[in-house]
């Protein structure tokens, strides 16, 4: 490995990090901690022409050094790339879900993913034990921000608090300025660089859940002020998933697609006896790109595919009677989130809008089923099987259904073809929205015809 400078002068780069029996793979291996997928990595890169390489990057944040991991997948070849990079930051506990999301997208129209271990707790957390000897070097600065928040992140994995933490997602300036300084390095596109040869005309950034909320963080602490030498912005667009926000957010010269659901407003902590919702309107305004998408019936970890607790190691749950995991997808309505907004950042392609979760006196306002109004529409609200509990257990992680009876379903649609058709129809009408992507809403009709009820 040689060490190099990039064009920004601000950061060294020392890569790729080779990969031998002696210093094992990045993170451990492609299951941990990047997100699953049920094609296995190597096949999903090897099929689309993709590699992965990892590159140890090092600076220094108010005068104090780091050196922390970069792990990049992109095409083999500069001519198969599309000009656009998508970045997250290494969630504390080592979840990667923007990749998990939409990873789909990202290998067919040949993007770039990248993410980076700009948090002190994630360095610390999944990363360093992931592979202590390949990671022994690295090193994020702590301040007292972020050790009060590795603090609280602490106490709330152990139970102690219901909702996580708000000084946990209160990212401190040293996670923000690496990310800052990482941006630079791509966009510069130096062929000492890690992507040389390929000019990056668009850096996007997200995250879901706690990277979603430091992805919102970055957007309100450090975007105004993350320019480039020619006064354009490090970030063009953002993607902040399943993190409400405890404030409107505003991206400025930034587009912003902001997804959540409705068990994320109870995870967080924004609705009930003391939450507030941090509502805004959509805007179109060159300075003012902001789409929001609310998604009701969903939880904040997706449990689709689970059928009981005994898929969930170590959580300890008991279902109460006649419940059952939630089995809504969230996925699919994250992955057309990302489409809308790789679309707006690239080809000025203005979103489609969607109605918020209908709340009234600071709690979700439910239908005859007792599922949310309002929202993202779908066909597990629209032509309902079952009452969507969307947080319920662990400190509102999970949620729960309630299915109808076989006399209920009866009555609402007769037969199991009527539901399928009916089914059916709903999903058009969501891809016909921009709720959906054509792919996935195919794939939600296949499974459904699989399982439907009666």
């Amino acid at each position: 490995m040689n060490p190099t400078k990039d064009a920004s002068g601000a950061v060294k780069v020392a890569g790729p990090v080779p990969v031998t029996a002696e210093s094992g793979e990045p993170f451990g291996g492609a299951e941990s901690p990047v997100g699953l997928t049920e094609t296995p990595l190597s096949d999903l890169l090897r099929d689309h022409d993709f590699v992965e390489e990892e590159f140890f990057v090092s600076g220094t944040v108010g005068g104090q050094p780091y050196t922390t991991s970069l792990l990049i997948r992109r095409p083999a070849t500069v001519a198969d790339f599309s000009g656009l990079v998508a970045l997250e930051p290494v969630h504390v506990q080592g979840a990667l879900g923007l990749w998990q999301t939409c990873h789909p997208t990202i290998l067919a129209d040949g993007h770039a993913w990248v993410t980076v271990g700009s948090q002190l707790a994630a360095v610390e957390g999944p990363i360093r034990l992931s592979n202590p000897s390949r990671y022994a070097s690295l090193h994020v600065p702590s301040a007292a921000a972020s050790e009060e928040s590795f603090a609280a992140l602490m106490a709330w994995q152990q139970g102690d608090d219901a909702n996580p933490p708000r000084t946990l997602f209160a990212i401190d300036a040293i996670s923000n300025e690496i990310m800052t300084q990482v941006g630079v390095l791509l966009k510069a596109g130096s062929e000492d660089g890690p992507l040389p040869g390929f000019a990056v005309e668009h850096l996007i950034m997200g995250g879901a859940s706690q990277t979603g909320m430091a992805t919102l963080n970055y957007i309100e602490a450090s975007h105004p002020n993350a320019r480039l030498s020619d006064g354009k912005p490090v970030y063009d667009g953002f993607l902040p998933m399943a993190a409400p926000g405890w404030t409107p957010v505003a991206g400025g010269d930034a587009a912003v697609v902001h997804t959540f659901t409705e068990g994320d407003l109870f995870l967080f902590g924004v609705i009930g006896p003391d939450g507030a919702v941090a509502a805004r309107p959509d805007g179109d305004a060159p300075n003012d790109r902001y789409r929001s998408y609310q998604v009701p019936a969903c939880p904040h970890l997706p449990t689709r595919g689970l059928r009981d607790v005994d898929g969930i190691p170590q959580l300890g749950l008991t279902l109460e009677p006649g419940e059952r995991l939630n089995q809504f997808p969230s996925a699919p309505f994250n992955h057309a989130a990302f489409v809308h907004l790789v679309n707006w950042v690239t080809k000025g392609v203005v979103p489609p809008r969607a109605a918020p979760i209908e709340i009234a006196k600071n709690a979700v306002v439910s239908d005859e089923f007792g599922n949310a109004k309002g929202g993202i529409r779908s066909p597990y609200v629209d032509v309902p099987t079952a009452r969507y509990i969307p947080a319920r257990y662990l400190r509102n992680l999970i949620g729960v259904e309630l299915p109808f009876g076989a006399g209920e379903l009866g009555e609402l649609y007769g037969s199991r073809a009527g539901y399928l058709t009916r089914f059916n129809q709903s999903i058009d009408e969501a891809i016909k929205a921009g709720s959906i992507l054509p792919a996935d809403g195919d794939q939600l009709k296949m499974e459904e015809a699989e399982s439907a009820p009666l």
